[in-house]
């Protein structure tokens, strides 16, 4: 991208949003074009300013983090969406990657993996904690009983179908970024290694009717 990449940072502690546009705007390939203190403003400006990438704290005051990613990823989906918490509770990484971000990590990284993981994710490549999604992956695995959501059993049908992440995406109106994020959250929740694995699951415990 020959262009400054476009930043809109949104968290609601001002001191840690002065520190991050201090350290972004060091970096040549950044320009922090806008900051946010709640999701509702987070939405707003963008919309205003259509920026490339937002880094966005999961919980933020009138509207969640997982909010503000839906919407933002239902008016402009071509905005990449970097989620950082504090919080590495199973709960929040898959709200985070239902929503359909393109990104999760948590607010401890260091500077360098900060900025190759916006590098990354603004050139379509997600990144994902890897501790925290095994923490999430193990969590799945003790869970005695296996509970899907409507939206889960869709994708769990049309997977089946032998659909591709992107014919999926068209038949539920979804990005395709967040029927695959999706799919990994399900292959974690069933223990699959695969989709095929995942499609004989499926059958195996009449899921995909």
């Amino acid at each position: 991208m020959s262009e400054k990449i476009r930043v809109l940072i949104a968290d609601d502690h001002p001191l840690l949003v002065s520190g991050m546009k201090m350290t972004i705007s060091e970096w040549d390939e950044f320009e922090v074009v806008g900051v946010a203190f709640d999701g509702i403003e987070t939405v707003n400006l963008c919309r205003e300013l259509s920026p490339h990438l937002v880094i966005l704290d999961m919980r933020m005051p009138r509207l969640s983090g997982a909010g503000a990613i839906a919407r933002i990823k239902k008016d402009l989906p071509d905005v990449r969406i970097l989620a950082l918490t504090t919080f590495d509770d199973e709960e929040t990484v898959q709200e985070a990657m239902r929503a359909g971000c393109d990104g999760f990590l948590l607010k401890v990284i260091d500077e360098e993996r900060l900025r190759a993981s916006m590098l990354s994710i603004v050139n379509g490549i997600g990144v994902f904690d890897e501790d925290v999604m095994r923490r999430v992956q193990r969590g799945m695995r003790s869970t005695a009983g296996v509970e899907f959501s409507d939206r889960e059993r869709e994708i769990l049908f049309f997977v089946c179908q032998g659909l591709t992440n992107v014919e999926i995406a068209r038949e539920l109106s979804l990005r395709p970024g967040t029927v695959k994020n999706l799919i990994s959250l399900l292959l974690s929740k069933t223990n699959c290694v695969s989709r095929a694995q995942l499609v004989r699951y499926a059958m195996e415990h009449q899921l995909a009717d």
